[in-house]
């Protein structure tokens, strides 16, 4: 979704390193997002490794960084908020681990953000973002865990959604592989406007 279209629903996101989905995951949950989680979401937001791929740097609706790009509580306030009141159509949750908060993922249907639907060459299905906010969650494989089991769980469970559609920048080479190991194939890259580059359009279809 481009410019005015929910400056929530599509941003930026980082991924653990390569590798196979483990045989034995960690303990995972997902919670929806509230206001009580705003300030951990302001921190992770300032991250290095998430204003990366999600910061001010990366397009009209990029939020966080360091210094006069740092996300302020009122930011995250105005970009989720609208989410967490149930006005805006994206859905947000914590990714919890061992019951500790490590990330956010998000979905949301593609037909409600058609400006973006179109750029991706997507008009149906819904969409997917995640970032891992804590850093010490790096290097331990748990984004296919987590994209793999949050697509099966959350999203498939809607049943007229039958197609998960993600874009990552072709230059994050760990979020690229990340969602391969969770089932995602290729299908294009896209340019979508008021953003930083192209996007690596890759889908996941439902099995049944």
């Amino acid at each position: 979704m481009a410019g005015v279209e929910a400056a929530t629903a599509r941003r930026r996101r980082t991924l653990p390193p390569l590798g196979p989905l483990s045989p034995t995951p960690p303990a995972l949950a997902f919670r929806p997002l509230t206001r009580d989680d705003l300030t951990r979401l302001r921190d992770w937001l300032n991250e290095p490794h998430v204003a990366a791929w999600w910061g001010a740097g990366t397009g009209s609706d990029g939020l966080g960084g360091e210094g006069g790009d740092a996300a302020t509580l009122e930011a995250v306030e105005a970009a989720y908020g609208p989410s967490i009141d149930g006005v805006d159509p994206t859905a947000n949750y914590l990714i919890v681990v061992d019951d500790a908060p490590v990330g956010l993922i998000q979905w949301y249907r593609l037909a409600d953000y058609p400006l973006y639907a179109a750029a991706i060459g997507e008009p149906e299905g819904a969409g997917v973002d995640l970032l891992i906010g804590d850093a010490s969650m790096i290097g331990r494989r748990l984004g296919p865990a987590v994209i793999d089991r949050f697509v099966t769980d959350v999203i498939f469970a809607a049943p007229d959604v039958r197609r998960c559609a993600t874009g990552p920048d072709p230059q994050n080479a760990r979020s690229v592989r990340a969602f391969e190991v969770a089932g995602f194939r290729w299908v294009r890259d896209a340019v979508i406007p008021d953003e930083r580059g192209a996007e690596h359009v890759m889908v996941r279809d439902r099995a049944d």
